[in-house]
């Protein structure tokens, strides 16, 4: 079966059941897969902190509204189907821009080993960071910083890799900043925003014999997505890592744009 069928009460049991990337595995689904049709169902989905602790803590469960008048089923391809369906027999637009950026020998796409000429967003997250690290009661201000979500042993690499992607926004016209809303943000000329965040894969940890969860750890593995109303999308690293996908992400997020 390439595809499960979910109705909105059976998603909004699971999802307030189990831990997203449990039902993903079980059902053989992505979690942005997952995600897209809770959003769609408009079914809430539990915070991260929901599943730190034991079990009988957890009791605030919003219900789920009876005001939806959109379809009660929705179904989700499996990612088997959805690797098949991206192997593509012919030219697309996202690859042809993708190459067209690639073949640009001006375009910044490189990542570098070092963190050099830092834009200025940039330099005051490491500033930031640093500060944080020496004082923990400093307090975040999200209009001047990046919001990142990393562990502070890849925060080089988190730096490296948004000070060349900014770069490479600026470098084909378009403009990143912090939106009114803290998150960062990269508007296009067509007045279109779409919401963009780095963050760190975390694991959970569970106790010997034990199925309660008492914490996670940071992975090492990057997620970069990006983001406009219901529309995502979103890389990790795998064989290809973030640093080699730029011109992919740039090409998505012109694409996603143009859609507007």
């Amino acid at each position: 079966m390439d595809k499960i069928t979910f109705t909105r009460s059976e998603l909004y049991d699971l999802v307030w059941k189990f831990p997203i990337p449990q039902i993903a595995k079980h059902y053989e689904i992505s979690s942005m897969g997952i995600k897209n049709a809770c959003e769609k169902m408009e079914i809430p989905l539990p915070k991260s902190r929901f599943w730190v602790g034991p079990e009988y803590k957890r009791k605030n469960i919003p219900e789920l509204s009876l005001n939806f008048n959109g379809n009660n089923e929705i179904t989700i391809l499996k990612k088997t189907y959805e690797m098949q369906l991206r192997v593509p027999l012919k030219s697309t637009p996202l690859l042809d821009l993708t190459q067209s950026i690639k073949n640009d020998v001006c375009a910044p796409l490189i990542v570098r080993d070092t963190l050099e000429k830092p834009v200025e967003i940039i330099a005051s997250t490491k500033q930031y960071w640093e500060s944080k690290i020496v004082d923990q009661d400093i307090l975040l201000d999200k209009l001047e910083i990046l919001d990142l979500y990393v562990s502070k042993e890849n925060l080089d690499r988190a730096l490296r890799f948004m000070n060349a992607l900014i770069r490479l926004i600026q470098y084909r016209g378009h403009e990143f900043r912090k939106g009114l809303d803290g998150l960062d943000t990269v508007v296009f000329k067509n007045g279109v925003e779409i919401k963009v965040d780095l963050r760190e894969a975390q694991k959970r940890l569970t106790k010997k014999s034990m199925r309660e969860t008492w914490g996670y750890v940071f992975t090492g593995d990057f997620i970069f997505r990006i983001s406009r109303r219901a529309n995502k999308k979103e890389w990790r690293d795998g064989k290809i890592k973030l640093e080699n996908n730029l011109a992919l992400i740039m090409a998505k997020l012109e694409l996603m744009a143009a859609e507007d």
